[in-house]
């Protein structure tokens, strides 16, 4: 979803910038590193761009009881207005569709279900919904005002990951409320940081609250109405979403525990699991294993049980997920318990940081990552070469069944190398000479000559690839090899 591009707030006050409806499709660059601002970006074709300029409504009052204040955020779809409350005197937000959106029945009804999902949920982790309403032309959404910062912008604003007891406080609260709508039939399908915000409450308690239920999948006798995702339509925010959500197919409870899984990654690196255009991160969710978490040197080590935990909610089956968020809930108590993990896991230590390589260092007893079976391929860089072996190729290699792994780590299951030298070819000799690898080694190589091909054959190398490297001939390849 596209976020509101925010203007200065009054000290202390913000709001969810996030807007009423969804685009089909949206995509979230995550730049933490760099600190820089900004928010989703619009991938799909929804026609509703916001212009430069926009005719505030400040002044106006509706249903003759809440007259707008300060304009707290815009978009494409909508605007978000600091109100006041005639009758009661007291402060309020006021989300209001723009009308040309309004006019559209499917983001009007996406607007309806934010208000009548999230009014179904009384609960302390979930915004709460006041009123809904429309006057002419405009319709709103009336809901208590936030102040604090969304969890984006907690994390944005952090030069590394929070503290671990920190980013269980916040998930804590983020499974109590998903454990409220799961329980009322209500299934998000949108949790991302920017959907969880952070309050600040009279006691100095910081509460999380999860906004935006405006792609939530609720029964609701009222809505006769055609479903609010059409067949072979792709709805939410490519970085957390689930592969089955990636797939256009039937989504339950088992799809938010996999955004959780998203949510948690980036509590503890910064960024989600995947990163790219929106097409290259809706592969990697369908095909790729999560990677290893990236923390910077000193952070706080992370619990081996709480990357199992991580590795679980992102598989790639939900049947391969915790069952549900009483589940995660427990698994996440265990896994901060330094009792628990040296007790189940007492061969293992915490690491403070990885090392992000192509493949993880999986836990052997999580559940497989990819969620069938597929050909391990284990991958050597001699070399790095911006045209050499990339993520492209891991991706795309994924989705013809051929999955990257480290050697080291997965020497038992490996089916076949890629060893990927560049113009190094004396050091692929050495490697190949000494390693003397059971499986077929594939060598990407530069500069391709026949005296260059039959050295490394000669050394033991199955096959060659020359540079550029693509996925479907080193697919090609590697199935050639293993077939011999």
């Amino acid at each position: 979803m596209a976020k509101y591009r925010t203007q200065p707030l009054p000290p202390g006050d913000t709001l969810p910038r996030t807007e009423p409806g969804s685009s089909p499709l949206s995509h979230r660059p995550t730049e933490h590193a760099a600190k820089t601002p900004g928010g989703t970006q619009r991938l799909d074709t929804d026609p509703w761009q916001a212009p430069a300029a926009r005719k505030s409504l400040t002044g106006k009052v509706l249903a003759n009881k809440y007259e707008l204040g300060t304009r707290l955020g815009v978009g494409g779809m909508g605007e978000v207005y600091r109100a006041s409350h005639l009758a009661l005197g007291v402060d309020v937000a006021v989300k209001i569709m723009h009308p040309h959106v309004a006019a559209v029945d499917e983001y009007a009804r996406r607007f309806r279900r934010e208000a009548y999902a999230a009014s179904l949920l009384h609960h302390r982790n979930v915004v709460r919904i006041l009123d809904f309403g429309e006057e002419g032309e405009v319709l709103y959404l009336v809901m208590e005002l936030l102040r604090g910062q969304s969890t984006s912008a907690w994390l944005m604003s952090s030069a590394s990951p929070p503290p671990l007891a920190e980013v269980a406080e916040v998930l804590h609260q983020v499974l109590d409320a998903f454990e409220a709508a799961h329980a009322a039939g209500i299934v998000h399908r949108d949790l991302k940081p920017e959907n969880v915000f952070l309050t600040i409450e009279a006691d100095g308690k910081r509460v999380a609250k999860v906004l935006d239920f405006g792609l939530a999948h609720v029964d609701d006798h009222r809505d006769t109405g055609p479903t609010l995702t059409k067949t072979d339509m792709v709805s939410g925010t490519p970085e957390y979403m689930s592969p089955e959500q990636c797939r256009s197919l039937a989504v339950g409870p088992s799809t938010d525990l996999y955004a959780i899984g998203c949510l948690l990654t980036e509590m503890l690196q910064l960024s989600p699991p995947f990163s790219g255009n929106a097409i290259e991160v809706m592969t990697q969710q369908m095909f790729v294993p999560p990677k290893p978490l990236v923390r910077p040197e000193g952070a706080e080590p992370v619990p081996p049980l709480l990357e199992r935990l991580r590795l679980s909610l992102l598989a790639k089956a939900p049947e391969q997920r915790p069952h549900d968020v009483g589940e995660v809930r427990k698994l996440l108590r265990e896994a901060l318990d330094p009792k628990a993990n040296e007790q189940k896991l007492p061969e293992r230590r915490a690491t403070p940081q990885g090392r992000g390589e192509l493949a993880p260092k999986a836990v052997t007893d999580a559940p497989p990552a990819t969620g069938g079976t597929a050909m391990q391929l284990g991958v050597v860089r001699l070399a790095h070469r911006e045209d050499g072996f990339s993520m492209s190729c891991v991706t795309g290699l994924a989705a013809q069944g051929v999955i990257t792994a480290s050697v080291v780590d997965n020497e038992h299951s490996i089916r076949a190398v890629l060893l990927d030298v560049g113009t190094n070819v004396e050091s692929a000799v050495n490697w190949l000479r000494e390693r003397q690898s059971k499986v077929p080694v594939i060598v990407c190589l530069s500069d391709v000559t026949t005296d260059k091909m039959s050295t490394l054959i000669a050394a033991g190398a199955k096959d060659i690839v020359p540079y550029p490297v693509t996925a479907d001939v080193v697919a090609r390849k590697v199935k050639r090899a293993t077939r011999r």
